[in-house]
């Protein structure tokens, strides 16, 4: 193996960039040129003039014709007759003088196989000069699309109204010959698949580069967060060893602190097998995609770190334990403010549909439990409030606002006693029952505000102490147990679906509490089965179409010039 290949990454590597590579230059390069203007070009055609009308030369228009190349073998038939009446309004008069002609003087050019279509191979170029009518006739192997047609007559009109009809049926000719055997016969067809091809190979070009660029970063970030974890290690380990363990929330982080072990020690090993790639390895899937492992690993840890180092501070109401509080109100406020939406979406939806309904109540309840947790923080710093029955009583508000959420949702819907209102309640029971807005892929943002108007609050809702969907560590084993043994909430109705009415609902292995999860779902839910199914429009095309007087189906058409 030379040098050069071992720099650049390697035979496997160096070939499948190279395949790449050639890929591009087939979408951008050969596929529109074959589109486009396919080669081959080399068959004479067999020319017949049939000059009813006198007004060509014969031998010097068959010269000429014989001289253009076609991408098959062509029976190219030209037909000029002025028994076309320059008074009709007729679209179909030109098509019906020549399939006439050809039902009594060429039967040649009618097919034998089905006598409703033009003979194969063939084609016929036919102009009336008196009465200014240009068309073109196919067989069926040969036949073009309507736009093609349109494009072979428009050839020969700037000639044909100077009464040059030799260069006129010359054009109509290379036109014709232009058109023929291409892979894709619609003109326009051709246009919209080169746009796709060359777009499809700057794609796969801009996807081969970003994978490089972005495996790249990747590496650099995975080592970052390595490095900033690797530094802090130590640190974590006297952390951890500060969380208490008999506390139920110091169970679940020091959980995740034994999986935190043994995933640094897997990093380790994969950022040995990951090596340093070089040359074309970088632009490898595998290498786009372990890059990306790497990185998700080397965060998730970091991230982990920063959860062992808030609950050590909160759980023991260190230095920085305001902090760490600050971050677990996040989820609830936003929780909140979910519910807060939700009265709102109900307010409007129910006074649209002029149902008397009160949400005054509920907004009550948003109020109080804003101004508890304002209470909870200085019930901490006074020591009044233990830091974990602060989040129990998280956990405690966290599952009656899923409740509460939930209750306020179906009372809502009840209230239209419509048929249509019936049915949106049973639409929401249903979706319920089925554990869409429990596990419908709800995931918490993030931030919250006190109001419409108000400055949002940002929050990390992964590296908060109470569980949810976002934390990381969450495959650790026997995670799910330690989150709820020992706390201040009921476990009965916490899990999955089907949660409703108390006690129902039973733990199942890796199953995650509902209030893991933002009541944001029920509040989406909510609002599209509350509102009107949006109005549909329909709409039909017209067009115009040429044909013959009678039941002859051959492909072709004409027009004036």
């Amino acid at each position: 193996m030379s040098d050069l290949i071992v720099r650049w990454g390697g035979v496997r590597a160096v070939v499948s960039l190279a395949v790449k590579c050639l890929a591009v230059v087939a979408l951008g390069l050969v596929v529109p040129l074959l589109a486009l203007d396919p080669f081959g070009a080399t068959h004479a055609p067999a020319v017949e003039i049939h000059d009813e009308a006198e007004v060509v030369d014969d031998e010097a228009l068959r010269s000429s014709l014989e001289g253009i190349g076609f991408r098959r073998d062509i029976r190219l038939a030209v037909f000029t007759t002025d028994d076309v009446d320059p008074d009709s309004e007729v679209d179909t008069v030109l098509n019906d003088v020549v399939l006439e002609y050809a039902l009594n003087r060429q039967p040649s050019w009618i097919s034998t196989a089905d006598p409703d279509y033009w003979a194969d191979g063939l084609v016929i170029l036919a102009v009336s000069p008196q009465g200014r009518w240009v068309g073109c006739y196919f067989g069926e192997d040969v036949k073009v699309g309507k736009y093609t047609e349109g494009r072979i007559q428009d050839a020969a009109r700037g000639s044909f109204r100077t009464a040059q009809w030799e260069a006129g049926l010359e054009a109509m000719a290379r036109r014709t010959a232009d058109s023929l055997g291409k892979p894709i016969a619609s003109a326009r067809a051709a246009v919209v698949v080169t746009c796709l091809s060359i777009a499809a190979a700057l794609a796969l070009l801009g996807l081969v580069f970003f994978r490089r660029y972005a495996a790249r970063g990747s590496q650099r970030r995975a080592r970052r967060y390595f490095a900033q974890v690797t530094a802090d290690y130590d640190a974590t380990q006297i952390r951890a060893g500060a969380v208490p363990a008999a506390d139920a929330y110091g169970a679940q982080v020091l959980a995740r602190f034994a999986w935190f072990e043994e995933r640094y020690m897997q990093l380790v090993r994969r950022f040995r097998e990951f090596g340093e790639p070089r040359g074309a390895q970088w632009f490898t899937l595998r290498c786009f995609t372990d890059a990306a492992e790497l990185e998700g690993r080397a965060e998730e840890l970091d991230r982990l770190d920063d959860v062992i180092a808030a609950a050590s501070a909160f759980l023991t109401l260190g230095p920085g334990w305001e902090k760490a509080w600050e971050n677990e109100l996040g989820p609830v406020h936003e929780d909140l403010g979910s519910y807060a939406a939700l009265c709102a979406s109900v307010a409007f939806s129910t006074l649209r549909a002029k149902v008397s309904f009160d949400v005054g109540p509920d907004r009550a309840v948003v109020q109080e439990r804003r101004d508890r947790l304002a209470g909870m923080t200085s019930d901490l710093a006074s020591g009044a409030l233990t830091p974990s029955a602060a989040l129990d009583e998280l956990d405690a508000i966290a599952v009656d606002l899923h409740y509460r959420c939930d209750d306020l949702a179906r009372r809502a819907l009840a209230a239209d006693t419509s048929k249509q209102g019936r049915e949106r309640l049973a639409r929401y029971e249903q979706d319920y029952a089925r554990g869409k807005y429990a596990d419908g892929g709800a995931e918490y943002q993030g931030w919250w505000s006190s109001s419409a108007r108000s400055e949002r609050h940002y929050y990390d809702p992964a590296t908060t102490i109470r569980i949810n969907s976002k934390s990381v560590g969450l495959e650790a084993p026997g995670l799910y147990e330690s989150v709820v043994r020992g706390r201040g909430v009921p476990t009965a109705g916490l899990y999955g679906a089907d949660q409703h009415s108390p006690g129902a609902g039973t733990p199942s292995a890796g199953a995650a509490p509902l209030f893991f999860r933002p009541v944001g779902a029920l509040v989406t839910g909510y609002s599209e089965i509350a509102s009107p199914a949006a109005g549909s429009a329909s709409g039909g095309w017209s067009g115009s179409s040429s044909g013959y007087g009678g039941g002859f189906s051959g492909s072709g058409s004409s027009s004036r010039f």
